[in-house]
């Protein structure tokens, strides 16, 4: 994996700065979120009635297994834009619900020739810590596929950081989530209607709009982990509860060493060292045997056993798939359980399990809840600002 620079989108996540909520008080406005000043927010039944829904659905989609989001921003330009006189682009950001600060390719803010707006603190995310970096404008900007053309968040700030951006210009991050009192739904298959297939898309609900669905699903309850405020679940795995983040931004699920014993996961064997090696040995018979492992590492890349990534030291990780597939649940308070089914799990070091304490030999069992596994319920709804969220 490649790393390069990126932005932060400059948002903190005890506020909405830049995400203003949908109120139905100003149905004439153009903006789909925004706040105004009234004097009396108070609804009668009647008006509860008659209040018009304070959601919007767009399109989602997927770069790989990454769940991503379609941003147009009509004020910037490109320099090819700028030579005509012409200004309006689109950005597709991954939804990633185990950071806590938002990114965009740091090549976006030199060809946009993006205004400074002050400096972004440091974050962290999946692939571990980011350090702080500038802080850019990006405005105003709407949501792709949407057929209404309405402002969806206002005054956008971003700050360059050196993070990997995973198939997108960038990712939005859990205070996005926050902004919105309803809950962000995701449905990963779309939904069928008039006997068409309809694409998958996510909602984002102002308040109340999502109450009635919550009813027909299911609650989670997550905690909040201290200082990075990520979100944390209860994760079962062959009947044994490992603490795990909730993540949209990880393509696979992944457990360290200490959660696969307890658990009883068996990994895949791949030789990934040689004893000749340590001792000195023949310079040929090294050689050779060097050349083997990595002939046996790329076949059991191949096969889907094993993964290389980056580490937070920048030097390779691998995650090794287990031998057999595992029974994988969620609990609820209700004494309800969102159940996965049988799924093969990763083991080894993400760095993204530092979070969780869970890097190191010595670290406790933990664990990152992937996309391979969410995605095999239909849909999640987040409610971050509740720390809740519904299968």
């Amino acid at each position: 994996m490649k790393f390069s620079s990126v932005l932060i989108l400059a948002l903190q996540i005890s506020t909405c700065q830049g995400f203003v909520l949908p109120n139905t008080f100003v149905s004439k406005s153009s903006h789909l979120f925004s706040t105004v000043e009234t004097k009396d927010l108070s609804l009668t039944e009647q008006d509860e009635q008659l209040k018009e829904p304070t959601s919007v659905r767009a399109p989602l989609k997927f770069m790989g297994p990454y769940p991503c989001l379609g941003l147009k921003f009509p004020h910037l330009a490109t320099s090819a834009q700028r030579a005509k006189n012409m200004s309006g682009i689109s950005l597709d950001f991954l939804l990633d619900t185990a950071a806590n600060v938002n990114t965009i390719n740091s090549q976006v803010a030199t060809e946009l020739q993006l205004s400074e707006a002050g400096e972004a603190l440091p974050g962290v995310s999946a692939a571990g810590s980011m350090g702080g970096g500038t802080t850019y404008m990006l405005g105003d900007c709407e949501l792709e596929g949407v057929a209404e053309e309405a402002s969806f968040m206002q005054e956008l700030t971003a700050s360059a950081l050196p993070v990997e951006s995973p198939a997108s210009a960038g990712l939005l991050s859990l205070p996005f989530f926050h902004c919105f009192e309803g809950g962000v739904e995701f449905d990963w298959v779309g939904q069928q209607m008039d006997g068409k297939q309809l694409p998958p898309s996510v909602t984002f609900y102002g308040p109340g709009d999502s109450d009635a669905i919550l009813q027909d699903i299911t609650r989670v309850k997550i905690e909040e982990l201290p200082v990075t405020r990520l979100p944390m679940v209860q994760l079962n795995i062959n009947n044994m509860t490992i603490p795990a983040l909730l993540d949209t931004g990880s393509p696979i699920t992944v457990i360290n060493a200490q959660a696969a014993k307890e658990a009883g996961i068996e990994t895949a064997e791949i030789s990934t060292s040689n004893d000749d090696d340590k001792k000195g040995g023949n310079l040929f018979s090294n050689f050779a045997n060097r050349f083997q492992q990595a002939q046996a590492a790329a076949q059991a890349a191949a096969r889907g056993d094993l993964i290389t990534i980056a580490g937070a030291d920048g030097k390779p990780v691998q995650l090794i798939k287990s031998q057999s597939e595992a029974g994988v649940h969620l609990a609820s308070d209700d004494d309800e359980i969102v159940d996965f089914g049988n799924s093969n799990i990763y083991v080894g070091n993400l760095p993204g399990l530092a979070a969780l304490n869970g890097l190191g030999d010595e670290s406790p069992p933990a664990a990152v809840l992937g996309m391979d596994i969410l995605r095999k319920k239909p849909k999640m709804l987040l409610l971050a600002r509740n720390q809740e969220v519904y299968f």
